[in-house]
């Protein structure tokens, strides 16, 4: 992984991406997360970006132009999805209005055509969208696993 550097600019700031592109976007649009993600310590700032698909998402580290994840909004693509947060969990996102919380889950890509793309459920990553902050939860107690499967219309996820 190599270091991208973040270009302030009056209309936004402009994040390289190996994967999407040079992207220009608002500095109030930037997700922090201040302990990372898991396996990614050094990664602290992100843009999350929707996708082409409803319910699909990138999150761009603003770090490092290599990493790029794809999001799924768990409650549009597994029927009957549920999570309770935890009074801990609340606390560290900083709310507890469900409209300041948005639910995503890190999407792996199938090693084969035709195979479904899975979801990390059981550590989806939580973000209060009014105060941009973020963190990934592990939620074994729930029940989800970590490579739910699923399918989408056309498993193209690219963003042109």
């Amino acid at each position: 992984m190599t270091a991208a550097p973040v270009l302030a600019a009056d209309s936004g700031v402009t994040i390289q991406s190996d994967l999407l592109g040079n992207i220009v976007v608002s500095t109030v649009d930037l997700l922090e997360f201040p302990q990372g993600l898991y396996g990614f310590p050094d990664c602290h700032v992100f843009a999350l970006l929707p996708a082409p698909r409803e319910g699909l998402y990138w999150l761009q580290s603003c770090e490092f132009k290599a990493l790029a994840f794809v999001m799924v909004d768990p409650f549009v693509h597994f029927s009957g999805f549920n999570i309770d947060l935890s009074t801990t969990e609340l606390a560290r996102l900083g709310t507890s209005e469900p409209t300041d919380i948005l639910v995503l889950a890190i999407v792996t890509m199938p090693s084969e055509r035709g195979h479904p793309l899975t979801a990390n459920l059981q550590a989806p990553v939580l973000f209060n969208v009014r105060d941009r902050r973020a963190f990934q939860a592990i939620r074994s107690e729930d029940g989800n696993g970590i490579r739910e499967p699923f399918f989408v219309q056309d498993e193209s996820v690219a963003v042109a």
